[in-house]
């Protein structure tokens, strides 16, 4: 939250937002769900308090164990409609929850792979978070301003501004650590795993390393599910630096752990949450048998990876569009397989254009691919 809720008087969702913080994300919707329809019968009366009740209902959808992103897109637009409603608009709440609107839907747009609405949606939400800085910072939380400027920096990263992407993660970083020293390890975790990957991406792998170590070291003190997931995100990013620095063995020893911890969280993946959880490990550790030489291995674990991510690609087309694409490259080149290599390089060509940079690396490596299976 960019805001403090506690200093919200009358808040009607404490008990709905106990139960989201022992984990009932379920009782929790089904409590907010009645506060909803409770305040859209109020009308102008209820409008600010049901631009609230949406606010938590879209976050609560967006990071419960089995998230469900689009739901939770389509509640954010209703909040926005009742936000821009004249009763909220002349609400003394309107730049709070305006900006905490536009945060909200500025993760969840990331999420689904929409990184240009994403980074639209984050900049308005630091303009109202300036202005309230100005005309009412006692609303503010200490660290409001650290979710903004790290979804600004994942947004800027995924539209291929790699460069541009670390100066607000390393102001978030920044800014964490100096208003609330290891109060917000995930956050922290996330803010290195990000930096890590826009170092990578930009070749500054001793720095990524750097960034990504840390991540893990902080990750492994932690318990709580969300940080075991990020522990495990760290250990793959870290094993495809590796890669790229062909540092093998010690790559296939980190995208191991990550699997192993994975493990640990669920058994064997069943639902479609925690499969989704498994592409990454499985294409990286595809990626670095390739490199040893292991091609049968490499394309068991990219076929392993391929129908989760053509799963995912149903829902989140752009999210994933570069994981499937990568996954049929390494398939192509690990089976001689043509198809696949043209498939990956068709897919990666149209990523290529649309965020230049991003994608130049594993393009040029499906050009490469596809004129080698030409002439063989």
């Amino acid at each position: 939250m960019v805001w403090d809720a506690g200093r919200v008087q009358q808040d009607p969702l404490t008990s709905a937002q106990r139960l989201a913080s022992l984990g009932d994300h379920a009782g929790a919707l089904r409590l907010a769900r009645e506060l909803e329809a409770q305040y859209a019968l109020e009308g102008d009366d209820g409008a600010t308090m049901l631009v609230w009740v949406r606010l938590f209902m879209a976050r609560w959808l967006a990071v419960q164990q089995e998230p469900d992103r689009p739901a939770a897109l389509t509640v954010l637009d209703a909040a926005e409609a009742a936000w821009r409603s004249p009763a909220v608009q002349g609400s003394e709440l309107v730049h709070v929850l305006g900006a905490e609107l536009m945060s909200l839907r500025s993760f969840v747009l990331r999420q689904l792979g929409h990184a240009a609405e994403s980074l639209a949606a984050v900049e308005q939400a630091l303009d109202l978070f300036t202005e309230l800085e100005q005309t009412a910072p006692e609303v503010l939380s200490a660290v409001g301003r650290v979710p903004l400027l790290l979804n600004r920096g994942a947004a800027l990263a995924d539209l291929g501004r790699t460069a541009e992407s670390l100066t607000p993660l390393a102001q978030a970083l920044d800014v964490l650590r100096a208003t609330a020293p290891g109060s917000h390890r995930e956050i922290e975790i996330e803010l290195l795993v990000l930096r890590g990957t826009s170092l990578t991406l930009l070749g500054r792998f001793a720095d990524a390393e750097a960034a990504e170590t840390e991540a893990i070291a902080l990750a492994r003190t932690e318990t709580d599910r969300p940080a075991r997931q990020l522990l495990a995100t760290a250990l793959t990013n870290h094993a495809s630096t590796l890669t790229r620095t062909r540092r093998l063995d010690e790559a296939l020893v980190a995208v191991g752990e990550a699997m192993d911890v994975l493990r640990a969280l669920d058994g064997e993946p069943v639902t479609a949450a925690q499969r989704r959880r498994w592409a990454m490990p499985l294409s990286t550790e595809a990626e670095v048998l390739l490199a040893q030489g292991r091609r049968a291995d490499a394309a068991r674990s990219a076929r392993l990876a391929e129908p989760i991510l053509r799963e995912y690609a149903e829902q989140a087309p752009m999210l994933v569009a570069g994981s499937l694409a990568n996954a049929c490259l390494l398939i192509g080149d690990a089976e001689d397989d043509p198809a696949y290599a043209a498939e990956a390089f068709e897919r990666l060509n149209t990523l290529n254009d649309l965020f230049p940079g991003r994608y130049e690396y594993w393009w040029r490596r499906a050009g490469e691919l596809v004129a080698r299976l030409r002439t063989s």
